[in-house]
């Protein structure tokens, strides 16, 4: 059969010298301080062949936390004992060194040796392996301005120069404009002019300038306004509106004008409902489209000889109205009760009507039950004390009823009875849900059953609703259901053992032992 290969991980934690009895491809660590001089801190690995005993010919290092260490440090700072990192610009913050090579790139082997540094004022010699100093690069960049001018011109008087050593360039003020020099800064301001400082024009004067041709003032008043407005009517009455303090107002009369300001507009009219105080005069016909109310709503009484048609609207505002009539036709297809209703009042709304047992007259009431917010239905009530019905409630018969929401039990009977034969439920849709605990106290049967929580392990389930294949099922940390273990890696040699909070895992074999220079192999 086939040789495997072995990863056993030893530790040499109390020597520093490498382990001699490593198998090939056996690792070792010894954790003692590691410095240069001792082999602490070192990874070991088994190679060559092995002898009779088992061992590999060769132990070598390679790595450990000695070497990491090495590298652990910020980069581009030179670290001493350190290795040496640049940073993100290939720099280093200092580096010392007994000779020194600058070579082109991708030219190490050709590399300039700097040999001298030389202090030459003119630079009247070449040389590829001296470097200047700072004394004679400064006295030839000054020899070289003094030689030099600076070359200038402004929007006339043509082109000009100054000599950098010897001349003086001088900035003058033109016409309102003065150039003041102090120490390595020139000044230049605005001349004053007769104008006096200060901030002109208000809510009551305009401010006035006079402008020179160089765009300065030289001269600034105010003008006073008008802010005061007269206004009078046809009675001689009159009034001074302030503009600046006053609102002017136009105001309507209740029930008789209208004003409204919109969009620098001010519009007059009649309101949907006008009041007249004393006597209305209509010299021809008068036409009202609205509603009319004749006579005094509480003491006069409207009378016609024939017939009363009401083209529109019909208000009627007193508490009891009575229609003495065999028939009554109504062409609406709705009723609207308690339309005026603003506020709770404790009321219900509905129908009232009498009735006759063969005994006596009975009040039935058939309407919106104010209290439960349901409707209701009484063969017997007394209405006597106000419109407000109370239960018991009588029953209603119907040959089939259609209905949303069903809530029983209202009176504490809580069930459902049939007077004979068996209760079916059969929903259209096919599925008939129950959304609170349910409790069979007989026998219960079903053709198939569906769970849409899965059944605990408690009541005999797994608790989960499926399995993954090729899998180990065991149970949760707590024992209310069932899981499953498979291989992360896919490959043969996994196995399922118990780490040491004692929970099931799947992982390859490492074997880790304490292991000295001169232990016993395994």
């Amino acid at each position: 059969m086939a040789k495997l290969t072995r990863i056993k991980i030893l530790t040499t934690g109390s020597t520093t010298s490498a382990p001699t009895n490593l198998r090939t491809g056996e690792f070792a660590y010894s954790y003692v301080s590691g410095t240069q001089a001792n082999n602490g801190d070192r990874l070991y690995i088994g190679t060559g062949s092995e002898d009779g005993s088992g061992h590999a010919s060769t132990v070598d290092i390679i790595g450990g936390k000695y070497f990491v260490g090495l590298l652990d440090h910020v980069h581009g700072t030179t670290t001493a004992n350190s290795a040496l990192i640049v940073d993100g610009n290939s720099h280093v913050s200092a580096l010392n060194t007994a000779a020194l090579k600058i070579a082109a790139t991708g030219a190490l082997g050709s590399a300039v040796a700097i040999d001298t540094i030389k202090d030459e004022d003119s630079f009247a010699s070449n040389s590829a392996t001296a470097l200047a100093t700072q004394q004679s690069i400064k006295a030839y960049v000054d020899a070289q301005v003094t030689a030099q001018d600076l070359d200038f011109q402004a929007d006339s008087g043509g082109a000009l120069s100054i000599d950098l050593d010897s001349e003086v360039l001088t900035i003058s003020g033109d016409t309102g404009i003065t150039t003041t020099g102090s120490g390595n800064q020139i000044e230049i301001d605005l001349d004053d002019t007769a104008v006096t400082p200060g901030s002109y024009g208000s809510t009551t004067a305009i401010p006035t300038f006079t402008v020179d041709q160089q765009g300065r003032l030289t001269a600034a008043g105010t003008v006073n306004v008008a802010t005061v407005l007269n206004i009078a009517d046809d009675n001689s009455n009159t009034d001074a509106v302030n503009l600046l303090s006053d609102t002017f107002t136009f105001s309507d009369t209740a029930n008789e004008t209208t004003v409204v300001v919109s969009n620098n507009k001010v519009t007059i009219g009649l309101p949907n409902d006008v009041t007249i105080g004393n006597d209305l005069t209509v010299t021809t016909d008068l036409q009202v489209n609205g509603n009319t109310v004749l006579g005094n709503a509480t003491t006069d009484t409207v009378t016609t000889g024939g017939d009363l048609i009401v083209g529109r609207n019909l208000t009627v505002q007193g508490t009891t109205t009575t229609v003495d009539s065999t028939t009554v036709a109504i062409g609406d297809t709705m009723f609207e009760l308690a339309k005026d209703t603003s506020s709770a009042d404790g009321l219900d709304r509905g129908v009232s009507f009498k009735w006759h047992n063969g005994s006596t007259v009975k009040t039935g009431f058939f309407g919106f039950d104010i209290q439960t917010t349901n409707f209701v239905f009484t063969n017997d009530e007394d209405l006597s004390g106000g419109d407000n019905a109370f239960s018991p409630w009588s029953n209603a018969q119907f040959g089939g009823a259609y209905l949303g929401n069903v809530q029983v039990g209202i009176t504490g009977d809580n069930e459902i009875d049939t007077t004979s034969g068996n209760l079916t439920i059969d929903s259209a849709g096919g599925t008939t849900t129950i959304d609170d605990i349910l409790t069979v106290t007989g026998a219960a049967s079903a053709a198939s059953l569906t769970l849409t929580t899965d059944l605990a392990v408690a009541h005999g389930g797994t608790g989960v609703s499926s399995f993954t294949g090729d899998a180990v099922i065991v149970s949760n940390a707590g024992g209310t259901a069932l899981s499953y273990l498979t291989s992360s890696l896919g490959t043969t040699g996994d196995i399922v053992q118990f780490n040491a909070s004692g929970v099931p895992v799947v992982s390859a074999v490492i074997d880790c032992l304490l292991y000295t220079s001169d232990a016993a192999d395994e």
